[in-house]
């Protein structure tokens, strides 16, 4: 086979063709692309080295700005020196007043009896007001709750309203009770009566419950469906209508750790009252349950209790 000729025109030649073969033609396309991939090549290498140049000129200009910055800095420093006392800002943590800090020179760090507390409870409170005496008891279990009725002790309650089932007469002079019957059933379920607005505790015969399972799912959300554990599920509702006069108070573990934090009465209280509020809840929660206690009025100091003394 002969070798392959082709025709190549150099416009910048006087020589309009050029006989050539293949191979040499292919060399004589590529030139103009490398001389553009070498321009371009030359093109990056000189902003290289201008860079450090423009980061020479950029530090310079912003050299004088630091030392300014720091001039005045060190001028708000001196500046905070010299302001007074009131205007510096007060370090992080609970703020304890002069009359706080001379009340708790008064508390011994030791275990007080229960007695010997409560005398010394007057001498630690400096509000202005009648203040609360509380408790603050470490239980040795957590989710403890339950309700006390303290003898010494004004709770506000509202006036509940009662639905009872039960098969027995009812009384003439039930106050804020509904007696129910199977009919009043049928009613839940089609709203016409309705938890919260007509009642707000359901007390029922065990004879009721297997009825009363219908509306389960009415009663049992607002927390109002009769247990055996609450008392609610009873054949002699008259006691439970008879516990429910006297006013009781909730008490029940902090959700973070196992304390109960209860108010037990006010210090204008006299002690003996106090103390027969402090046997009640220590008797509701159980002697063995507690490890550690402190009593306290508000905005006093604490102080400690021996649990053997409770």
């Amino acid at each position: 086979m002969g070798t392959t000729r082709i025709k190549v025109i150099d416009l910048s030649s006087s020589q309009q063709e050029i006989k050539t073969s293949r191979k040499h033609a292919e060399k004589l396309a590529g030139v103009p692309k490398l001389e553009k991939e070498e321009k371009e090549k030359r093109q990056e290498k000189q902003a290289e080295e201008a860079v450090p140049q423009d980061q020479t000129a950029e530090t310079e200009t912003t050299q004088p700005d630091k030392n300014l910055a720091s001039e005045s800095e060190t001028k708000a420093e001196e500046a905070k020196k010299a302001a007074p006392a009131s205007l510096k800002k007060k370090a992080p943590g609970r703020h304890r007043g002069s009359n706080y800090e001379k009340a708790k020179k008064l508390v011994e760090d030791k275990l007080y009896s229960a007695q010997d507390a409560l005398e010394l409870l007057p001498k630690t409170s400096f509000t202005k007001f009648d203040p609360a005496v509380e408790m603050h008891l470490g239980v040795s279990e957590k989710n403890i709750k339950g309700s006390v009725n303290f003898p010494h002790l004004e709770v506000k309650t509202k006036d509940k309203k009662y639905l009872v089932f039960s098969e027995k007469k009812p009384q003439a002079n039930a106050k804020n009770v509904t007696f129910a019957n199977e009919k009043t059933i049928d009613d839940l379920e089609s709203g016409k009566i309705k938890p919260g607005r007509d009642f707000d505790t359901v007390i029922a015969s065990p004879k009721f419950m297997p009825a009363l399972a219908k509306v389960a799912k009415i009663l049992g959300p607002r927390g109002m469906m009769p247990n055996p554990k609450n008392g609610t599920v009873t054949e002699n509702f008259e006691k439970v209508l008879e516990d429910t006069k006297t006013a009781s108070t909730l008490f029940k573990t902090d959700p973070s750790s196992p304390v109960v934090h209860i108010k037990i009465g006010k210090l204008s209280q006299k002690q003996d009252e106090l103390t027969k509020n402090m046997k009640a809840l220590v008797l509701a929660i159980g002697t063995s349950k507690i490890k550690k206690a402190t009593i306290t009025t508000t905005m006093g100091p604490a102080i400690k209790l021996d649990p053997a003394s409770l």
